[in-house]
């Protein structure tokens, strides 16, 4: 049985507000339209969540998403920091999402008065037409505006999210956004091509024929498109999604595709303790009456062995375009990758969906387009797989 190095507590903080003033299109999170009753209720019983849970103190970073934070008031979320900060000291990396609807100047310096040294604004698109789709309420200039508004509050450390291949869009438009964003002076980008998730009016559309998604070519060539002009215009491609100057890569991102422990604080947030992963129930009075009566908040636990975590902390790592680190995945999961996967890796390195690399290894750039299908070849060991035969 290969040696447990884990550590018995997370380091990695994420707490989920799930409100919103209005729920966007293609949106899959889980939230609701912000009640004052509501928004009291969940965020005393957020506070009661991490009061009980075992964390490392200070930790190292904390991640306030959503939802949208900011629609309950900046004085009710800075207070609400406060009290987070109280309990797990000062971080490193606070990151508080930001929808443009919801900011302003003076939220900003509240928000930076309080301790939060990242702010990731929900921008989507700077195309009129593709933010009317998406069911976004705002123009480009908020967008703008939100962006000085936090420059000039004294954030130095500002990401956005971009999505591509909407329907209607095309590789003009995208290109416009694109050097857009690099235009700004910004720390972080974060592009995602559309996802149909399950049950949004998006897919309802898509699978009713009214909405058309733009077909794999343009969406892969539009990809392709995102890491040549990011990485020509400043930004280290570090994930298959995600793009950072230098010294700005996301910490609280980079926990989740280094498989680290983290807490999940919230309806609806997923956590991963030792060899646990839990999902707290996704409804509002459940969770805030579970909380109350000194119940766990969370559905199930699902135990995961340590083979398990050790796929899981393969397939991750993949996504990071320094790939996996094999010294450190062999300390780390007490497994070889050629103990678990010979196979799948001999198998992608002569088809050059993988490289060898300084003791990396790595997903080809042939591979980036589509790496959920070399990521599958690793979601379980090779003689766990359906066909698989050992030699």
């Amino acid at each position: 049985m290969p040696e447990n190095k884990r550590p018995e507590m997370p380091k990695f903080i994420y707490i989920h507000i799930p409100f919103c003033q209005s729920k966007c299109f293609y949106c899959g999170f889980f939230s609701r339209p912000a009640d004052k009753r509501d928004v009291e209720k969940v965020l005393d019983a957020e506070i009661a969540e991490l009061k009980k849970s075992a964390i490392y103190r200070p930790v190292e970073t904390l991640y306030i998403g959503g939802g949208s934070p900011a629609c309950i008031g900046g004085q009710t979320l800075c207070d609400f920091l406060k009290k987070i900060l109280a309990i797990t000291g000062q971080t490193k990396e606070f990151t508080v999402e930001i929808n443009p609807n919801d900011a302003d100047e003076k939220l900003f310096a509240e928000l930076k008065n309080v301790g939060v040294n990242r702010i990731s604004i929900g921008a989507q698109s700077f195309v009129q037409s593709e933010l009317d789709f998406l069911g976004r309420k705002y123009t480009p200039e908020k967008i703008f505006q939100t962006i000085q508004s936090a420059k000039k509050s004294g954030f130095k450390n500002i990401g956005i999210d971009l999505i591509f291949a909407i329907p209607n869009s095309n590789l003009k438009s995208w290109c416009q956004n694109l050097q857009t964003a690099i235009g700004l002076d910004i720390q972080h980008i974060s592009a995602y091509s559309l996802t149909y998730e399950k049950n949004t009016p998006l897919e309802k559309s898509k699978l009713s024929g009214i909405v058309k998604s733009v077909d794999e070519n343009a969406d892969r060539e539009m990809y392709e498109t995102a890491i040549k002009t990011l990485s020509a215009g400043g930004f280290e491609h570090y994930e298959i999604s995600n793009f950072a100057a230098a010294g700005f890569k996301c910490r609280h991102n980079l926990a989740y595709w280094k498989n680290e422990q983290y807490l999940g604080v919230g309806p609806a947030a997923a956590s991963s303790s030792g060899n646990f992963r839990f999902e707290n129930v996704n409804d509002i009075d459940k969770y805030v009456q579970r909380i109350g009566q000194n119940e766990d908040a969370a559905d199930e636990k699902i135990i995961i062995t340590d083979i398990e975590r050790a796929a899981q902390t393969a397939v991750l790592n993949l996504r990071l375009t320094e790939g996996i680190n094999l010294a450190e995945y062999k300390q780390k999961t007490g497994f070889g990758i050629y103990e678990l996967f010979k196979a799948s890796v001999e198998k992608n390195l002569k088809s050059n969906l993988l490289e060898l690399n300084g003791g990396c290894l790595r997903l080809s750039k042939n591979a980036l387009p589509i790496a959920d299908f070399v990521l599958c070849d690793f979601a379980e060991p090779d003689e766990n797989r359906v066909g698989f035969r050992r030699r």
